[in-house]
């Protein structure tokens, strides 16, 4: 490798992708835009309504996957969040996913943790800062 190649492959910075599941569309801007203005350059954002949606793009393996509990707002048939975390570990138990959630049940917390390795974050005025923390985490995992 010459010297500029060398140069523009140590400056160019990795690509990853984070995936955002959620109903909610101005919550869901919001979370993006918070999300590029943390990690600029570093990471591609996409954003589904359902879990089914995002399921049908998880072939791209993202780096992150934030994920809503109750995805039903516009689809009453939608699957929740805990389900898709489920089938989706199934398939790459190595995924980095948080369930981000209004969703205040122990149950849904001790399952998201215990049963699916997920991270639960409430869905509060601390949650976006929360995310970066646990997005921080997993990059350097």
């Amino acid at each position: 490798m010459n010297f500029f190649e060398n140069l523009f492959t140590k400056t160019a910075p990795q690509q990853h992708t984070i995936f955002i599941v959620e109903d909610n569309e101005a919550y869901a801007n919001l979370l993006k835009e918070f999300l590029m203005l943390r990690f600029p350059k570093i990471f591609i954002i996409k954003h589904f309504v359902t879990g089914e949606d995002c399921l049908k793009e998880s072939f791209q393996i993202p780096t992150v996957i934030i994920m809503d509990h109750l995805l039903n707002k516009n689809q009453s048939n939608a699957a929740t969040g805990l389900s898709i975390i489920k089938k989706m570990k199934a398939a790459n138990s190595k995924l980095n996913i948080i369930l981000l959630s209004a969703q205040t049940e122990i149950e849904v917390v001790s399952k998201t943790i215990a049963n699916y390795g997920a991270i639960y974050i409430p869905k509060n005025e601390k949650a976006f800062n929360k995310i970066e923390e646990q997005v921080k985490q997993f990059l350097k995992e």
